[in-house]
């Protein structure tokens, strides 16, 4: 097995075919350093520009009942991976827009300025290369691995050494998973390379981890289409149809299914039409039947003879509104959650997702990291709310008609004790967990796709026909 992986480096490395495949991925990697150096760039100028706007609002506070009626916008910045797995930054609504006042939902917004134009395009992190260039490249390398041997006659001489078909086999698999890996790690560390001289990056242990939770994931991708490959060289006539075959099986997982994943999804989920509409209509109304009712706040002089007892009624109705409008945004996040799911569920089909996914969970990225932010952003609106009650509670000359701005306390209040919001980073064991089934799946294929590729070749005949 030795001598035949030696054997097949050798040729790999002989090979114009490799040597072409090589600078193809190598020129990849460069526009992936390149673009990120920019795009990071941006990144980083909008968010301290954003962040400076977001943190005036804070600073126009002055006194309590200003912070109630005040909104503020949350966001959540870069993960520091992108140039790795892009994992839905750019079209994840990594924003929101709320208010401590009683009758205000939370609304999701992005984080940075959107083209919307543009967000179909998929940018080139390093996962789109692995998904799309290396698997290629494994079928550049393999589909000749066994029919090539067959139609040169080589196949029956070798095997008529002492060498099983296994080790035949495993010998040419590992010469090209060796290859192909080391020219992963070369054009991966370029792109370092960039963005650290671009001071996009700054070298370090938790980059370094990253990257190895990287390797695992595209090395066992790696694997599984090199097997697929070889497998189909294997039952292939020759290596024409192999050829033909294995663009076809590629087409299939890489592209087909992918795009097949969102109709079904939205087959399977009601969209969510225009939510904003009917939000906003529901409050329409609402208000009216308030109007109508007589609900309504009153000047300060009238409220205080009976003790705020309308207004007190008024708080009361609109945090009922208040909470059919949580409802129904809720409702309005989870089925978009649910239609991205099932897409996520049908493209597992695609080895290409399977590996995305565990990479996207690993890093702490992904569709785990935006569940995360929303349920977060909704305990931030109670977080801030319970500080604005305790400050009021302590002012014996405030109405105390929580979260209604014009009957809170006055009193002067220093707007760095609001809380701001913090989403941490997500930890390995939770994203361990999230991994899990993306990578069973992963690791089930390339099974899978071994004891294909070893089947086949144990009944492949030893010379063309």
């Amino acid at each position: 097995m030795v001598v035949i992986c030696l054997h097949q480096l050798h040729d790999n490395l002989r090979s114009l075919r490799f040597q072409a495949s090589l600078i193809v991925l190598l020129l990849f990697f460069v526009g992936n350093g390149v673009v990120y150096s920019y795009k990071m760039d941006r990144a980083a100028e909008e968010i301290v520009r954003t962040s400076r706007s977001d943190e005036g609002r804070y600073d126009a506070v002055e006194t309590l009942d200003q912070a109630v009626s005040a909104g503020y916008k949350i966001r959540v910045a870069e993960a520091g991976v992108e140039f790795i797995v892009e994992a839905g930054s750019d079209w994840f609504p990594y924003g929101m827009n709320l208010s401590p006042q009683s009758g205000n939902t939370v609304r999701l917004s992005h984080a940075r300025t959107v083209n919307y134009f543009m967000r179909t395009f998929e940018v080139m992190d390093w996962s789109v290369i692995v998904r799309y260039v290396l698997s290629f490249l494994c079928i550049v390398l393999s589909y000749n691995a066994i029919s090539g041997e067959r139609e040169g006659g080589t196949l029956r001489l070798v095997l008529a050494n002492p060498v099983s078909r296994g080790e035949f086999l495993m010998g040419k698999f590992l010469a090209h998973l060796v290859t192909l890996t080391v020219a992963l790690i070369l054009g991966s560390l370029i792109s370092l390379a960039i963005l650290a001289l671009n001071q996009r990056l700054e070298l370090s242990a938790a980059v370094a981890g990253n990257y190895l939770l990287f390797m695992l994931g595209a090395v066992s991708y790696i694997a599984l289409f090199l097997l697929l490959g070889m497998g189909i060289s294997a039952v292939a006539r020759s290596s024409s149809t192999s050829l033909v075959i294995l663009i076809m099986t590629w087409a299939t997982l890489i592209v087909i299914i992918p795009q097949t994943s969102y109709l079904i999804a939205v087959r399977t989920v009601e969209p969510t039409g225009s939510w904003w509409e009917a939000i906003g209509e529901y409050e329409r109304q609402y208000r009216e039947v308030l109007v109508r009712d007589g609900v309504m706040p009153r000047q300060m002089e009238l409220a205080r003879a009976d003790g705020f007892a309308l207004e007190k009624r008024y708080a009361v109705r609109l945090r009922e509104m208040e909470s059919e409008l949580d409802r129904m945004m809720r409702e309005a996040q989870q089925r978009d959650i649910r239609q991205f799911q099932i897409a996520r569920a049908v493209n597992l089909l695609s080895p290409g997702f399977a590996f995305q996914y565990s990479v996207e969970a690993l890093l702490g990225t992904g569709i785990h990291r935006y569940q995360r932010f929303v349920e977060e952003g909704w305990k931030y609106r109670d977080a801030v709310r319970e500080f604005l009650r305790v400050r009021d509670a302590a002012d014996p000359n405030s109405p105390h008609v929580l979260f209604v701005a014009e009957f809170m306390s006055t009193e002067p209040l220093d707007s760095h004790l609001i809380p701001r919001f913090q989403l941490g980073p997500v930890s390995f064991a939770d994203g361990l967990a999230a991994a899990s089934v993306p990578l069973t799946v992963l690791f089930l294929e390339g099974a899978l796709a071994f004891f294909f590729a070893l089947g086949a070749f144990n009944r492949t005949e030893l010379s063309a026909t």
